[in-house]
């Protein structure tokens, strides 16, 4: 049973069932700035319908997946007794290059350390003293294969095992962790991006809000500026009409006085006009000597 990496880690989980609830917060938010009765609302339906199916059905798949979690990885588990099987990078450890040391361990406990080694030895005995293992003219061959076998291992053994080991690395990481590290990396782009958008989508109120304060300090604006514009236009006319009555009284004033005088002017006689003279000129003399008078006696 292959045991998720990504569902045993419980803030990996959370994030993700987080990441499956930024759609509902973007669309909550887009329906509340969108306008009503748009021609676009069916292709957008249309999409929120099947972005809420492919949300339902990986919700879906989560809950197995963890639900198997529970059964196969959870506390009722005997990891003791049913240990979880694992696959071993090289192969278990041998002796005389061949054989298992599975195979000597239970010896140790019956006939002590040469026990395996002595049973090995009067088996091959056995074998040849009933000719179950009949020795013919080839059989020494076999001791220069074997020989050459030896050789070879103890010669190209180890740098054939770290060639083969590197390849069975870099298997590994082909096939295995490059391919989780990359699903890993995809969902936290993906939910560092969505975590983004959903604190931009919280912000859209902020931003709404900072758009309507905005407009009402130009609405005010404009308004005192037209108020000052209708102020200046009352002030003018008024100034105006107060000139217009002013210069009209001044008029009607000098007019009166001009009929006055024209009038007055027209009423005296020549003679009225030399006798007037003539007092003048009397009483200037008049002054004149009075003034004389005045100046001796000081």
């Amino acid at each position: 049973m292959f045991r998720s990496s990504f569902l045993s880690s419980p803030i990996k989980y959370g994030a993700y069932i987080r990441n499956l609830q930024i759609r509902s917060s973007l669309r909550a938010v887009a329906g509340a700035t969108q306008k009503p009765n748009q021609p676009t609302d069916g292709p957008i339906v249309k999409a929120e319908s099947i972005a809420n199916q492919y949300e339902q059905d990986v919700t879906n798949s989560i809950a197995r997946w963890v639900k198997a979690e529970e059964i196969y990885y959870g506390k009722e588990r005997d990891f003791t007794n049913y240990p979880t099987f694992k696959i071993a990078h090289c192969h278990p450890k041998v002796r005389m290059g061949v054989f298992p040391d599975s195979w000597f361990q239970p010896f140790y406990n019956k006939t002590g350390v040469t026990g395996p080694y002595m049973f090995m030895f009067g088996s091959f005995m056995f074998l040849i003293n009933k000719e179950i293992w009949v020795f013919d003219g080839h059989f020494l061959e076999f001791f220069v294969f074997l020989s050459m076998s030896v050789m070879i291992v103890k010669r190209f053994g180890a740098p054939t095992r770290k060639i083969v080991e590197k390849w069975a690395k870099e298997g590994e990481h082909l096939m295995y962790h490059q391919p989780i590290n990359e699903v890993k990396s995809y969902i936290d782009n993906t939910i560092k991006t969505c975590e983004m958008e959903v604190e931009r989508a919280a912000a859209v109120p902020e931003h709404v809000r900072a758009k309507e304060e905005n407009i009402a300090l130009q609405l005010e604006a404009t308004y005192r500026e037209r108020l000052q514009s209708v102020y200046r236009t009352v002030h003018r006319r008024l100034e105006y009409h107060v000139e217009r009555e002013n210069t009209r009284k001044r008029y009607i004033q000098q007019h009166m006085v001009n009929w006055v005088v024209d009038h007055v002017v027209k009423g005296i006689t020549p003679a009225q006009e030399k006798d007037t003279l003539t007092h003048c000129i009397n009483e200037l003399k008049r002054l004149a000597q009075a003034s004389k008078v005045t100046t001796t006696v000081q």
